[in-house]
């Protein structure tokens, strides 16, 4: 039972590390796009890093698994050891463990803070058209020194400090709670929390860092230009609001964990930034109409986006367990060959599970590959789990002076078979 667990962590670690390999080229694209585009292009930014979690689906694709692309991803597969795939796993599930406990102390923090008076809430907080599906959205009041958040994805909330509401003026008030609900309202906790659970299982990869304190900064941009359109402050005096909910929040950790959108919003270079971009914000009397125009076209943009990035990958991905016809081949040292060898141009016979090759076309394979050692070895009869992600196959070493000197190093036996049952349809 151990080995098997073993056997099953070692997969998913491999798994795990290719489609990171795939990822990592359309996450550099998104990083560097919100680089260079900075606040001017923040709508764009923002379905960008939409569409990163679907572009995680490369690593099912084909593309991705061929030529010397293929040759990195089998090398990475083949230095993988069991006690990697056992620290890998033992620290995601920490980092989950963490994430979980947090939210759960949270929960049961919020729950236990009074609920805001009718009176104290803006009319307009549970009926905006056009900003997004109509939820009831509890008002929660805190006697502590926070930063105003919003939290919870079926049942949403704002968590407001009372000593912020007594500072600021009816109408600064609710430019802080235009800000807090646009983040429900267009979806942003839900990204968060994708992006949360991504970090956690890809905690070794730098670049999601990197693009989830972009996003972070980005939803900021977003839901200060809708404040400041939606509502009644113009872009100078929603600044000041800014200013005022810094001077007068201590952020307390407890409150970081359940949105820990509130630090990233509030330092310094993000806070630049962000009055940077309220500076380029022209209010007219279109410019509500106009922005929520342009909100659904980028809404319908990025869900179009997509679903064109997923019907592409679709398209050029293997079927999740495929039976593969190519041999391919190793020397004695199992660094990989080829991985097709007939399209090389070069015969060999697996009727019936058995290999053979006649001495010639091992003497020209010998001689292209400029083999020195004394063996070479070919896999067939592969079956595969994801494109590129071996699952079982069948194993033969070759001789180089004998080709009818065939040793079989691997064919299935009952647990390979119980193993293969697994990955078709429990894996």
């Amino acid at each position: 039972m151990t080995k098997f667990v073993l056997f099953l962590l070692t997969y998913s670690f491999t798994k795990i590390i290719r489609v990171m390999a795939a990822a990592t080229v359309p996450m550099a694209a998104a990083f560097l796009l919100c680089k260079v585009g900075g606040c001017r292009t923040r709508r764009l930014n923002l379905g960008v890093l939409l569409l990163v979690p679907c572009s995680c689906l490369l690593g099912y694709s084909r593309i991705f698994f061929t030529g010397k692309c293929y040759l990195f991803t089998n090398w990475i597969q083949g230095i993988v050891t069991e006690e990697m795939a056992v620290c890998y796993f033992g620290i995601a599930g920490l980092l989950a463990v963490r994430h979980l406990y947090g939210h759960r102390r949270l929960h049961k923090k919020i729950v236990r803070l009074p609920q805001a008076r009718q009176e104290e809430c803006p009319a307009f907080l549970n009926d905006m058209q056009g900003i997004g599906a109509k939820r009831k959205i509890r008002v929660y009041i805190t006697e502590d020194n926070c930063s105003p958040f919003a939290g919870g994805i079926r049942k949403p909330y704002i968590v407001m400090p009372r000593i912020l509401l007594s500072s600021l003026s009816k109408e600064e008030s609710e430019a802080v709670f235009y800000h807090e609900m646009l983040h429900i309202r267009q979806g942003h906790l839900l990204l968060l929390k994708v992006y949360a659970w991504l970090k956690i299982l890809w905690w070794v990869h730098p670049a999601i860092y990197l693009l989830d304190c972009k996003l972070r900064e980005n939803m900021e941009y977003c839901t200060d230009e809708g404040s400041v359109l939606l509502g009644s402050l113009n872009a100078q005096e929603y600044a000041a609001v800014i200013l005022k909910t810094i001077r007068v929040s201590r952020q307390p950790v407890l409150y970081h964990m359940a949105f820990s959108n509130v630090r990233s919003a509030l330092c310094f270079e993000t806070l630049k930034k962000r009055l940077e971009g309220l500076s380029n914000i022209k209010k007219d009397g279109g410019a509500k109409l106009g922005y929520q125009k342009k909100r659904r076209q980028s809404a319908l943009l990025s869900a179009t986006a997509a679903l064109i990035l997923t019907a592409t990958i679709g398209a050029t991905s293997l079927p999740r367990y495929t039976r593969i016809k190519e041999i391919s081949v190793y020397d004695d040292n199992l660094h990989p060959l080829t991985f097709d060898l007939q399209k090389e141009g070069f015969r060999a016979d697996t009727t019936d599970g058995i290999f053979s090759i006649s001495g010639q076309e091992l003497s020209r394979f010998a001689g292209k590959y400029r083999l020195r050692g004394q063996y070479v070895i070919f896999g067939f009869d592969t079956i595969m789990k994801v494109p590129g992600v071996g699952g079982f196959g069948k194993v033969v070493r070759v001789s180089l002076a004998d080709a009818s000197d065939v040793e079989q190093l691997w064919c299935w036996d009952w647990m390979d078979c119980l193993k293969i049952f697994i990955l078709k349809y429990l894996v």
